[in-house]
C-alpha cells in the first residue's frame, strides 16, 4: 500500500509539472493484439495512450485464458528538456515500481546526458509473501543528435540493462537480489540521416559478456532500410542478424533473418498496414520446423 501511495504521488507531481492545469485535448491511441506461441496456447493484451501537452500517460493490459496476467501504468513528462518517467506493474498483485529521470546540459562545448532508473520489484511468486528488492541504472551519454555518440548504463542490482536502449518497448530490465554491480554496458556508435553504424560491449562481476556490432543504411523515398547486426560471447558468434525493411504507404514490411555458427536460426516478418486512424499489424516467427509465435493487432489513433 505505501508503494502505491508513493506511486500515486510522484504521478501527481509530474502532472502538476506538465501543466495539466491547463488541460489541453489530449491525443493518443488505442489498440489490441493476440499472439499465438502454440497450438492451443495464446494470450492478448489491450493499450491505451493519451498525451495532455508535455505529459504521456500510458496503460498495457496483458491477459490469457488464465485470466489477468499483468498490468502496466506508465506515465512521462518532459518538462523544460528534462524527461521524467514513473510505472508500476502488476500481476495481477503489485511487482514493480520504477522511476527514471534523464537531461542533458552542454560541457566544454559538448551535449552531456545525464539520467538514472530507480527500481523496486517483488521477487516472489505471484501474489505469494513479498520479497521486494531494488536497483538502480546510472546513465552517462555524450554526443549529438548527428554524428558520433557513446553511452554507458550501469546496473546495481539490476540486469539486461540493455533494454533500455534496445528500442524495444515489449523488454524492460530485470530485478537481482540484492543492491550490488550487475552489468556495464558501454554503447558507441555514429548515426546520419541515412547512415547508422554502433558497437556494444557488456561487462558483469566476472568479466566479459558479449560484444555487439551493428550497422544499418536507410534510403529516405520510398523509404528501405539494409541492416546486419552480430553479436559474439566468449565462445565466438553466438547470433548474426540481416535486417531489411521497406515502406511504401500504405504498407510497410521487414524482414529479419537470424543466422549462427550452424546456419539459418529463425524468421521475422512484420507487416503493417496504415490508412486514416488506424493501423493493422502482424508479426510472425518461424525456423525450418514450424511457426514459433504469431502477433496479429489494431491500433486506432484518437
Amino acid at each position: 500500500m505505501s508503494k502505491s501511495l508513493i506511486g500515486a504521488v510522484v504521478v501527481a507531481t509530474l502532472v502538476w509539472w506538465a501543466g495539466w492545469a491547463e488541460a489541453p485535448a489530449p491525443v493518443g491511441t488505442v489498440g489490441t493484439e493476440i499472439t499465438f506461441t502454440a497450438p492451443g496456447a495464446s494470450s492478448g493484451a489491450t493499450s491505451l495512450s493519451l498525451a495532455f501537452g508535455q505529459a504521456t500517460v500510458s496503460s498495457r493490459t496483458e491477459f490469457s485464458r488464465a485470466g489477468l496476467d499483468a498490468e502496466h501504468l506508465t506515465l512521462a513528462v518532459d518538462w523544460g528538456g528534462v524527461t521524467f518517467g514513473t510505472g508500476m506493474t502488476f500481476n495481477p498483485c503489485f511487482s514493480r515500481y520504477w522511476f527514471d529521470v534523464r537531461g542533458s546540459c552542454y560541457l566544454w562545448c559538448c551535449p552531456l546526458g545525464l539520467g538514472g532508473l530507480f527500481l523496486v520489484e517483488n521477487l516472489a511468486p505471484v501474489c505469494q509473501i513479498p520479497d521486494y528488492t531494488m536497483g538502480i541504472v546510472l546513465d552517462l551519454g555524450t554526443g549529438y543528435e548527428r554524428g558520433f555518440f557513446a553511452r554507458s548504463l550501469t546496473g546495481f542490482g539490476v540486469t539486461n540493462v540493455w533494454a533500455l536502449i534496445d528500442l524495444d518497448p515489449a523488454t524492460f530490465v530485470a530485478a537481482a537480489p540484492g543492491l550490488w554491480f550487475e552489468e556495464e554496458l558501454l554503447h558507441v556508435g555514429f548515426t546520419s540521416d541515412c547512415f547508422l553504424a554502433d558497437a556494444a560491449v557488456l561487462f558483469d562481476p566476472f568479466g566479459f559478456v558479449w560484444t555487439e556490432f551493428g550497422a544499418s543504411y536507410i534510403y529516405p523515398e520510398p523509404e528501405a532500410e539494409l541492416g546486419v547486426r552480430s553479436r559474439l560471447d566468449a565462445s565466438w558468434l553466438d547470433w548474426a542478424k540481416l535486417f531489411l525493411g521497406v515502406r511504401v504507404p500504405p504498407v510497410g514490411v521487414r524482414l529479419v533473418t537470424t543466422f549462427d555458427l550452424l546456419g539459418f536460426v529463425e524468421q521475422e516478418v512484420w507487416v503493417e498496414v496504415s490508412f486514416s486512424w488506424v493501423r493493422i499489424y502482424s508479426r510472425t516467427r518461424f525456423d525450418l520446423g514450424s511457426f514459433l509465435q504469431v502477433t496479429v493487432g489494431a491500433e486506432v489513433s484518437l
